[in-house]
């Protein structure tokens, strides 16, 4: 490991000692996001400085950008940490020039009991990007050398390295929750909140490599221009979402869950609700009365977290006669991710991006915290330093 001491490589010869980023300069309770001109930072002997090509906004990103959550910087955050990115200097010359990404849990020990169990999400010695450093909202981002992910086999030069965002957290989250459902190729699973960043995912992985039937359900505003083309590719029948508290339409949409769940299946008999649920939704009409969504012993996996009351409730009868899971499921680890790419470069998985800007993220964070974004928000970066 090289010390402080050693100097730093450059990869693409110099480039200017500023950049552009998005930074909120204090904390609030609203979101408070400029484009700012900043110092291009100086790695230090155990880091790398990566020339971001494309990063992914998160709805996550939203929660880091106000608050401030507990541990963030409360001044000056940058925010963002699904990054792909080229080294262009570091203490380590075998990594100069190479393509590499970032991720929220950008580091864990890989040897306490969290980590052994595949939970590293729960390491107490994690280290997070944007919390520990800021993000990738920026066109140059130092970082401790370990934090960073090698890409391989992906083309040196792709136009697209975009779709490949996707997979880093958003993707890694979707694969997680749909293992944690404890399904079986040909059940049927309910998707909760489809067409959102890690929803669409959810549905594309579980009707593409799964092998499931999969019934999606989101914001009719969402349905409505909703391309065909993936309609087909994330679910076998969409229906729109239950928007408030009406116990009426609630029923409604569980019994043509039901009745899709028949057709799907083939069913002759008594109509049976789906073997699980994925909830990705950002809203807490999402989370109504789950336990009508699944049958015996099916499987209640929860994704999304809103920030408003935000407390789910299942009748302790129904959990314990019916035999029924309920599952926490954050993110995968990097081999999630990695596992993803490959879905998405072999054209299993086709993730619906929306580019966008550097400039345009304070409008795109905003559309995203208010559920008007189809798919995953994805920043191209200025191509000069």
């Amino acid at each position: 490991m090289a010390d402080s001491q050693t100097p730093c490589l450059v990869a693409n010869g110099p480039f200017s000692s500023s950049q552009q980023a998005i930074v909120t300069k204090e904390m609030g309770l609203e979101l408070n996001l400029s484009l700012s001109c900043i110092e291009i930072p100086e790695p230090t002997g155990n880091e790398s400085l990566v020339k971001i090509i494309c990063t992914g906004i998160c709805r996550s990103d939203i929660c880091f950008s106000i608050g401030p959550e507990d541990g963030y910087p409360t001044h000056n955050h940058i925010a963002g940490h699904e990054g792909i990115g080229r080294v262009v200097k570091s203490s380590d010359s075998t990594l100069v020039g190479k393509l590499v990404a970032t991720r929220f849990l950008a580091s864990s020990c890989g040897c306490c009991t969290y980590c052994l169990r595949n939970l590293e999400t729960s390491c107490v010695n994690q280290y997070n990007i944007p919390k520990h450093r800021n993000g990738t909202l920026q066109q140059f981002m130092a970082v401790p050398t370990s934090y960073l992910m090698e890409l391989h086999g992906l083309p040196e030069i792709d136009k697209d390295l975009s779709k490949y965002c996707a997979a880093l957290c958003s993707g890694s989250a979707a694969l997680r929750a749909i293992r944690n459902a404890n399904t079986s190729p040909g059940d049927v699973v309910v998707v909760v909140g489809i067409l959102g960043g890690i929803g669409h995912l959810v549905g594309m992985l579980a009707k593409q490599v799964f092998a499931l039937k999969v019934i999606g359900v989101d914001l009719k505003s969402k349905i409505d221009v909703f391309p065909a083309k993936h309609t087909v590719m994330a679910c076998d029948v969409l229906l729109p979402a239950v928007e408030d508290q009406d116990p009426t339409a609630l029923v409604k949409l569980q019994d043509k869950i039901a009745v899709s769940c028949a057709r799907l299946r083939n069913d002759t008999g008594t109509p049976r609700a789906a073997d699980a649920v994925v909830v990705t939704s950002s809203r807490m009409s999402g989370f109504q009365r789950l336990e009508n969504f699944v049958c015996d012993g099916g499987s209640i996996v929860c994704v999304g977290v809103p920030r408003e009351s935000n407390t789910l409730s299942i009748p302790l009868p129904s959990l314990v006669e019916r035999s029924l899971r309920i599952v926490g499921s954050l993110m995968g680890g990097r081999r999630d991710a990695l596992e993803m790419i490959h879905y998405i470069k072999s054209g299993q998985i086709d993730p619906i991006i929306t580019k966008i800007e550097l400039d345009q993220v304070p409008l795109y964070m905003a559309k995203i915290r208010d559920a008007e974004i189809i798919g995953k928000v994805v920043v191209q970066m200025p191509v000069r330093g």
